[in-house]
């Protein structure tokens, strides 16, 4: 999905959908504010909603949609940010009596946001614009921003006005006394404390890991890979999806590993073998080229993190998350890998046999994309529930206005489109308003076409702050997807992809709900293992018979979701709930396991081997599953957040569950306590007062093992 930022303080660029959607193998994020052991001040027990000032609104989306504009931004926001920086040097040895918090403190949560300012929407920009020649401008900006960024935090005249107000002693509390722990923290871990030798040496690690990011990533996005077939090979396919696949002059249905085309034709596909020749293209994706370019990053990262005093990127990786150290991290992805043992042997028992029932042989080894086929046809027969007819029922303009009217009524929330400049004609503004008061804006760019950022995610546009002068700075959020776009056919979606249309709106809610003061901890601002929480949890009234009445409609006639096919729905949720956890416990092993080993070894039969152990839906020979696996990039040694994270979000579902999912005063509180505080509190802190209890993984455990 996208490279990452080297700093630890920089605002999330972009939060892509996870195991609770599309399945996870986009590209991932850039690293959000660490967490600190400073505790934070209690919360109040509502959060004042911001205004937008409208006048002087700093406005990315209509500075930089040309490559001239979005050049411009970047420079400009960076030159900002370095005349902040040069004033805040100049304090390092000022008197005691002529450092303050506004000075110092605020003064570095000022370059964060102007960095960030720098950075956001270009990164949007290099993966969303239909023009190659702003894309190209506009890649040129992420580079830019990291030096910067990589520059400041080995900057010993910036730390030192910082640790100077910090001797000071002055009492700071909450998101301030975090900021202040966490960013001298960080200086040690960026580098600081290095002689100029091995100073010299990090800058070109981080230069250089940023280029190979890029071209990791990039590799992904420019795959144009896929098969052709003979039209016989469409057949269990949906008719939309067999009208929009037309045989070309050959007589043959091009078929690419896009995501609109692999998934519906791995699941549905009666053709087994072109689903799985698709399958080893779709995982090849990045080629040979990107195993060479992460081997290197492997070493680039384990030479850093040795170089700052770690044994393994993944130590270095873990410590300012929840998770704090690697070991905590292997015990919890054990718990979860035993607690899987017994239910994954009982849904394989039953795929083997519905294999077999649909002909093949006791003998055959099954293939990874026949867990998609083999769980449709048993959704279908043993829960009558058939997924193509359910996507009648799912129009995507029709899941689109009930997703906005379903947060709304949670909240108390009103959208209202504007007309605001846009990078597409497709995309879409709305602005947010609360008791009265604009307080956000966000873009939906939902539907395929070449050369777009391939997958669903949140990125951020604008980060929000309150400014030295008193203004509030507004968030504002753009939702990158690949729906079908409405035409000739229906667009009709799965109910995985309304699953993942929630998910990836919860993020969009959490960026445009801050209310902090800090650019640093605004919105998705926070510890990686953490972030998902809240929109894996939105993804819970995807579920509900009340959430899905507002919008499921059948395209044609209007009709309600029928009883029947509703409860068919949820009797067949759990199923292949084992076997598809294991599988992002296999995921989640593998990336850690890339970064707690010394580098150098093949990571090809690593992959093997970790397959092998964790997954029973072995290795295809053949395949490098890491040359596609884009969150190795920027979720590297983290994608265990992911189940992390999960366990915290069904734990907070239970008081939901139990209150209404449109119960407005548990709503509030989750708004308050959580969404408006971003990452400027301790998450546990956070949980424990909306809870009313500290969190525990009874309800995680209970989803895994299909109780719940």
């Amino acid at each position: 999905m996208r490279t990452r930022w080297l700093a630890p303080l920089l605002p999330l660029l972009a939060l892509a959908c996870g195991p609770g959607g599309v399945p996870a193998d986009a590209p991932p994020q850039p690293t959000p504010p660490a967490a600190s052991a400073t505790p934070a001040a209690s919360a109040s027990t509502s959060a004042a909603t911001p205004a937008v000032t409208a006048p002087k609104d700093f406005d990315p989306v209509s500075a930089a949609l040309s490559a001239q504009g979005v050049t411009r931004l970047c420079d400009e926001q960076l030159a900002e940010a370095a005349r902040l920086r040069d004033t805040l040097r100049t304090l390092r040895n000022a008197p005691a009596d002529k450092l303050d918090y506004a000075s110092t403190v605020g003064a570095f949560d000022r370059i964060v946001l102007s960095v960030a300012s720098a950075g956001e929407f270009p990164y949007l920009m290099s993966v969303a614009h239909p023009d190659v020649a702003v894309r190209d401008a506009a890649k040129t900006c992420e580079p830019k921003t990291d030096a910067f960024m990589t520059a400041l935090y080995l900057d010993a005249d910036v730390a030192g006005a910082l640790q100077a107000y910090a001797k000071k002693g002055e009492k700071l509390e909450g998101p301030r006394a975090r900021l202040l722990a966490d960013t001298l923290r960080d200086f040690r871990r960026n580098g600081l404390e290095l002689a100029a030798d091995k100073q010299t040496r990090l800058r070109e690690i981080n230069e250089k890991l940023t280029k190979l990011g890029q071209e990791f990533t990039a590799n992904i996005a420019a795959s144009t890979d896929g098969i052709d077939v003979k039209p016989s090979s469409l057949e269990g396919l949906p008719p939309e999806y067999v009208a929009s696949h037309k045989p070309g002059a050959d007589g043959r249905v091009h078929i690419s590993t896009d995501y609109p085309d692999y998934f519906p034709f791995t699941t549905y596909a009666k053709d087994r073998k072109a689903a799985l020749d698709l399958y080893v293209l779709f995982t090849n994706r990045g080629g040979d080229k990107n195993v060479k370019l992460l081997e290197e990053i492997l070493k680039l990262r384990s030479e850093k993190a040795k170089m700052l005093g770690y044994a393994t990127w993944a130590d270095y990786a873990v410590e300012p998350r929840m998770a704090k150290n690697a070991k905590n991290v292997r015990d919890f992805l054990g718990r979860v890998r035993d607690a899987l043992k017994e239910p994954v042997k009982t849904e394989l028992a039953e795929f083997q046999a519905e294999h077999v029932r649909l002909g093949g042989k006791k003998t055959d080894k099954l293939a990874p994309p026949d867990r998609y086929y083999l769980e449709d046809r048993l959704r279908e027969r043993k829960y009558k529930l058939d997924s193509q007819a359910l996507s009648a029922y799912f129009e995507v303009r029709a899941v689109t206005q009930g997703l906005l009217d379903v947060s709304a009524k949670m909240y108390g929330l009103e959208y209202k489109k504007i007309d605001a400049p846009v990078w597409h004609a497709d995309v879409g503004a709305y602005e947010v308003w609360s008791q009265g008061k604009a307080i956000g804006r966000f873009y939906l760019d939902l539907y395929s076409r070449p050369d777009k950022y391939k997958h669903a995610a949140m990125f951020g546009v604008r980060t929000a702050a309150r400014l030295p002068d008193g203004r509030w700075q507004a968030p504002w959020a753009a939702l990158e997807c690949n729906f079908p776009k409405p035409g000739e056919q229906a667009a009709l979606m799965s109910h995985e992809d309304v699953v993942t249309f929630f998910h990836e709106f919860g993020h969009v809610l959490h960026h445009i709900l801050t209310t902090s003061e800090l650019a640093s901890y605004a919105g998705t601002n926070t510890v990686r293992d953490f972030v998902e929480a809240p929109s894996q949890m939105f993804e819970e009234w995807a579920w509900s018979r009340e959430v899905l009445d507002l919008f499921a409609k059948h395209h044609k006639t209007g009709e309600r979701l029928p009883e029947e096919m509703f409860a068919s729905m949820l009797k067949a949720r759990s199923f292949g709930r084992a076997l598809g956890s294991q599988r992002q416990i296999f995921l989640a092993t593998l990336d850690f396991s890339f970064h707690d080993r010394e580098p150098g070894f093949d990571t090809t039969k690593v992959l093997e081997q970790i397959q092998t152990d964790n997954d029973v839906f072995k290795y295809v020979p053949g395949t490098h599953f890491q040359s596609s696996f884009g969150h190795l990039i920027g979720y590297d040694a983290g994608y265990y957040g992911y189940q992390w994270a999960l366990s915290l979000s069904r734990d907070v579902l239970t008081r939901f569950q139990k209150e209404g999912l449109f119960n407005r005063a548990t709503a509030d509180a989750w708004r308050n306590e959580v969404l408006a505080k971003g990452g400027g509190d301790d998450e546990t802190a956070m949980l424990t007062r909306f809870l009313g209890r500290a969190p525990n993984p009874d309800a995680y455990i209970a989803y895994l093992t299909g109780k719940n």
